[in-house]
């Protein structure tokens, strides 16, 4: 299928450009009045859907004549341009940048007839470019294509395709290849707060900025391991566009960078006062939001400033409002091996179910919205359960959420600007795990383990389990809330501008100051506390089992909790972490260092020095197993860090620009300094004028997360293999004990961090092609490469469990020798804590395992991005706008460590959820006063839950229909999941919600409704 794909995506770029040459864009009626330039260009771009890039400070004092007549688009904007002082030329991307010329006169010209073409005095070329700065290069270029792809998304475009928030967004993105946790996700680490994970490397191996500055780390370590930028705070309907680089860009922009940059550009001008409502839901219930956000800004002498505020509120999406996920029938399983839940549990020593007294479970069937059954399961026993307890839980998580940004400039003379941007937001989100459960346990390695006790009231070895306590002692939903607020502040001050009037060379000295604060309250179930209700206090050590006694008559066990008793056992468990990161810059650049036959040289300089805070305080229970079921842990450290580094652009001759770049950073935390180099090269070849052939070469670093050097000891339940008495049981050479089920454990997972690793370092590689015939019409492709190397993992606790058996044994699986007394082996061996050997519990059985962070894997990945563009204009059926954009992966191949094998993520299907194309295409046809999109994203087979086969392909849709009401009031229709897509259907996926949350959504057909109201300004009321 996606061969088809790619034939006709290249036909389509074959016969397309002939298409479009043959066509000469059609005149229409222009009316543009006097007035600033500025806006008469937004008119233009609003009226034929030209795109200009400019330096709106620049153009702030030029103003033209206007167009009043019949004209194509080219024609028009010459018009706007005669007398203003600038004029303007087609990038190879289709943009008309605009730029200074200057030798024109900057007053409109007399109505005097022109000068033949023979006394005419040829002008030059423009001297002075505009600034026009494009991620992944601080020099600023004449074209917004470089020698690295950049994928520009503009607020049009997000609005158009039916985005929501920008985790939307960057899911859409084809480069976005990681299977990651997103706002369906109400357990983990960093439950709501969403990453973007380019190439499918890694979240923290892609570098988010926004208006080209860092924001502070979320406050929570990913998965509990590294540090990522949460996306989800960050205000849609203050965006004005997003540019993606996907590459590493480490040389410009120091650590974080391997995978690319994703530099999110905020809105830094506004023309009147723009007040814009949005208000949806789903088809089938849930899921309900509103937004209103006011964008608004004023000039007065020296002074510029805009402020926009965005104000949200989601509503959650619950389990029991959707039909496939209310259940446990839900699942896909033989409906003989689909079991209850096991609400009210009593088992022996060897976890055989006890049968509850007759009656019972009827007697409970009114709890849990009546969902109690009396149910059996096979090789166990009878026991009182509930197939509903997955209905309650959220599947889309709540959020209220408000944003303010701010962007004021003071023009202290014609050559400084005094600038000031802030943005600052608070969110509060609500989610619903489901609900707490208990089982009498005993403190064990920093945990409370589950372990039997010898019942006094029966006379006989028993566990007793409550799988989850019900709605009804619960209360309600809210009191088992997930409840995370969160507060985040970015701001960015300093002074810019020229060294005068005949200088070329440009200034910024720069301050940013972020940070990130959450207060998370988890509800939490006390293990001492439930236990003393459940089982009253210990009365000593059985002789016989080595159980702990307790009389616990059977009746406690069956009796439900009121609301009283369940929060006397329960309280929230509090969480306050906080990241934060601030920086000091001085930026030098100049874009005519020097001139040569082919053009000016460019140049910039940047020198940094900043610091970074991650403070994950968590609640002192969550880390010492005082709470059953919920594990925690901390990480509290910073670092220091020093920066200088250049750029350089040469024009070789005129088809040749050959960018080069380097820089040193380094990196000093606890006793450790780190410090490395960065390069990168560039080269971009113009044969004609419409091709461009681009390559680059690059190496990246990534210094490692603080989350990995500061991580404190926390704990998790974990399961693996007992290799070492497997292989004392079997002791044959060449006996697989993974595969024998007798020696499945359960054991506590211990980790920390280490202040001892090294800088992970890569070499980044593409090279491509982009085709622009006409500014209608472009067409790209471009190969990458990306090699990482000392990647940051935690070990596997698998290896470490074979590696012990191999150092107590004194040889492998296979027979070979292993010194058993190696530091090695004493360092593994230690990190396996065992009972003795005389235990009357589980003797010589594993009760914990550590594993630590190490420089020791490898991830390699390339493919090719593909992206064109077409616009189509006709006289009487307005305009198309057609896009498509598609990412196939070659090659992903990882390796934890250089002793065990290479693991191609593209065949190894039980392990790696991942696609290997990805694509999006839209159409937007735009008529008179309405504009239609509709929009399809392509997602390649998924693998199945078994892991031997990958799916079919899935499809989505989005439809967006806007109509000009009036002057300065528009209205927006918007429905998402166009056909009610649901989730993907996996006959093997068992496991709940039986569809994979990291690539479906369960919300379903959306529709939103948008009113946009303009005062004042351009087209505003």
């Amino acid at each position: 299928m996606f061969k088809r794909i790619v034939c006709c995506a290249l036909l389509f770029a074959c016969l397309v450009p002939m298409l479009a040459l043959a066509q000469d864009p059609p005149a229409r009626k222009i009316d543009i009045p006097a007035g600033h330039l500025v806006a008469a260009l937004d008119t233009l771009g609003h009226q034929t859907g030209m795109q200009f890039v400019y330096d709106a400070n620049q153009l702030a004092a030029a103003r033209t004549r206007g167009a009043h007549a019949v004209l194509t688009p080219r024609q028009a904007l010459s018009k706007l341009l005669a007398g203003s002082g600038y004029t303007a030329h087609p990038d190879s991307s289709g943009a008309m940048v605009i730029i200074k010329d200057e030798h024109a006169r900057q007053t409109p010209p007399a109505t005097t007839p022109a000068a033949p073409a023979s006394n005419r005095q040829p002008q030059d070329q423009p001297k002075t470019l505009q600034e026009v700065v494009v991620t992944g290069s601080r020099i600023p270029r004449t074209q917004l294509e470089g020698p690295a792809p950049v994928i520009r998304i503009t607020a049009e475009d997000i609005a158009r395709r039916g985005f929501a928030n920008v985790p939307d967004l960057m899911s859409s993105l084809s480069q976005n290849l990681g299977a990651l946790d997103n706002n369906q996700y109400t357990d983990g680490f960093s439950p709501g707060a969403q990453a973007v994970d380019l190439r499918g490397l890694g979240p923290n191996h892609t570098l988010v900025l926004v208006n080209g500055r860092r924001v502070a780390d979320y406050p929570q370590s990913y998965d509990g391991n590294s540090n990522f930028t949460d996306i989800s705070n960050i205000p849609t309907s203050l965006i004005e566009r997003v540019e993606i680089l996907s590459g590493s860009a480490s040389a410009v922009y120091g650590s974080d960078a391997m995978a690319g940059v994703i530099n999110i550009i905020l809105k830094k001008k506004a023309d009147g006062t723009t007040v814009s409502y949005r208000t949806g839901g789903t088809q089938h219930s849930g899921g309900g939001s509103q937004r209103l956000d006011i964008t608004t800004g004023f000039s007065k002498g020296k002074f510029d400033a805009v402020f926009g505020v965005e104000l949200v509120d989601e509503k959650p999406l619950w389990a029991f409002q959707r039909s496939y996920t209310d259940s446990r029938l839900d699942s896909p399983i033989d409906p003989s091996r689909n079991y209850a839940s096991q609400v009210w549990v009593r088992m022996d020593e060897d976890e055989n179910y006890i049968d509850p007294p007759p009656g019972t479970c009827q007697a409970l069937a009114g709890y849990d919205m009546g969902t109690i059954v009396s149910a059996y399961r096979r090789n166990w026993g009878n026991y009182c359960g509930s197939y509903a307890d997955v209905a309650y839980g959220t599947l889309e998580n709540g959020r209220k959420m408000a944003n303010l940004f701010t962007s004021a400039t003071y023009h202290f003379n014609d050559y400084t600007d005094l600038y000031l941007d802030v943005l600052a937001g608070t969110s509060h989100q609500d989610s619903y795990n489901t609900p707490l459960q208990w089982m009498n346990c005993e403190p064990l390695n920093g945990d409370c383990a589950d372990t039997p006790f010898y019942n006094t009231a029966t006379g006989q070895v028993e566990q007793w389990q409550r799988r989850y306590f019900t709605i009804e002692e619960n209360g309600n939903f809210k009191a088992g809330m997930i409840r995370n607020i969160n507060n985040t502040l970015s701001l960015n001050t300093g002074v810019k501008g020229t060294f005068g009037s005949e200088s070329d060379w440009n200034y910024e000295a720069n301050f940013e100051h972020s940070q990130n604060s959450l207060e998370q309250k988890w509800p939490a179930l006390v293990a001492a506390k439930a236990q003393a209700l459940y089982l009253g206090p210990s009365l000593g050590i059985d002789p016989d089992s080595g159980y702990q006694m307790y009389d616990a008559p059977i009746s406690r066990l069956y009796t439900p909790l009121t609301v009283a008793q369940f929060r006397s056992i329960t309280q929230d468990s509090i969480d306050n972490d906080k990241s934060r990161a601030e920086n000091w810059s001085l930026t030098l650049t100049n874009a005519n260092l020097f001139t040569l036959p082919a053009g000016p040289a460019g140049f910039a300089a940047i020198a940094e020095y900043g610091n970074q805070y991650f403070g994950l305080k968590a609640d002192p229970m969550s880390l010492d197993g005082s709470y059953y079921g919920l594990h925690n842990t901390d990480a509290v450290g910073s670092r220091s860090h020093a920066a200088l580094g250049y750029e350089f652009s040469v024009p070789v001759f005129s088809q040749l620009t050959v960018t080069t770049a380097g820089r040193y950073d380094r990196y000093k935390y606890s006793e450790t300094s780190s410090g490395k180099f960065t390069y990168s090269l560039g080269l971009e070849y113009r044969p004609i004028q419409s091709l461009l052939l681009r390559g680059s070469l690059s190496t990246g670093f990534r210094a490692p997360d603080l989350s990995y050097l500061y991580a404190g000891l926390s704990g998790s339940s974990s399961s693996g293999t007992d290799y070492y008495l497997c292989r004392v049981a079997n002791p044959e050479v060449g006996y697989d004990c993974f595969d024998d089920g007798d020696w499945d454990i359960d054991y506590n997972g211990r980790s920390h961090g280490s202040t001892s690793l090294k800088d992970e370092t890569s070499r980044s590689f593409t090279y491509g092609a982009v085709y622009a015939p006409t500014p209608k019409f472009d067409v790209s492709a471009d190969y990458y490469r990306i090699n990482i190397r000392n990647e940051v993992q935690y070990q596997s606790s698998d290896d470490i469990l074979r590696y012990e058996a191999d150092c107590r044994l004194g040889q492998d699986i296979n027979g070979n020798p292993v010194n058993g007394s190696s530091s090695f082996c004493q360092q593994i061996e230690g990190q396996v804590v065992r009972n003795p050997a005389d235990a009357g519990f589980n003797p010589n059985g594993v009760t914990s395992v550590l594993v630590l962070p190490i420089n020791a894997a490898t991830d390699n990945t390339s493919g090719i991005d593909f992206n064109t563009h077409y616009r189509l204009s006709t006289s009487r059926a307005g305009t198309f706008d057609f896009n498509l954009g598609a990412t196939y992966v070659i090659m992903h191949k990882t390796q934890l460590s250089p002793d065990v094998p290479v693991d191609n993520e593209l065949t190894d299907l039980y392990y790696y959820l991942i696609p290997r194309t990805k694509a999006n295409a839209s159409v937007t046809w735009t008529f008179h006063d309405f504009t239609g999109t509709l929009y399809g994203s392509r997602i390649g087979g998924l693998p199945n839950y078994d892991g031997d086969q990958r799916l079919a392909p899935t499809f989505l849709y989005n439809l967006s229909l806007g109509y000009r009401i009036a002057r300065g009031l528009n209205a927006t229709l918007v429905v998402d999941n166009l056909f009610d897509r649901r989730p993907q259907y996996d006959p093997t996926w068992t496991s709940y919600p039986y569809y994979d949350r990291a690539w479906f959504s369960p919300v379903g057909r959306a529709y939103f409704v948008q009113l946009n109201m303009k005062f004042g300004g351009k087209d505003g009321m």
